[in-house]
């Protein structure tokens, strides 16, 4: 049997696995209320910067846990 992913890349679609490296944007905006965006890889996370229009943002590395 297999468990479920902590998350889901809101990018790829790509799962992501307890235990496994998740990404999330610096800005409050994108981590807040009902949106909390996380992200698989660097790429994934550059890739919703032209939507976000952040006017300085970053990406933080955490290790993936279901909320």
């Amino acid at each position: 049997m297999t468990s479920s992913p902590a998350f889901v890349c809101s990018m790829c679609r790509k799962p992501i696995a307890v235990g496994g490296k998740a990404i999330r944007c610096s800005v409050s905006t994108c981590n807040s209320g009902r949106v909390k965006l996380v992200f698989c890889s660097a790429g994934c996370w550059d890739s919703h910067l032209p939507t976000a229009r952040h006017r300085s943002a970053y990406f933080v590395e955490e290790i993936a846990r279901r909320e």
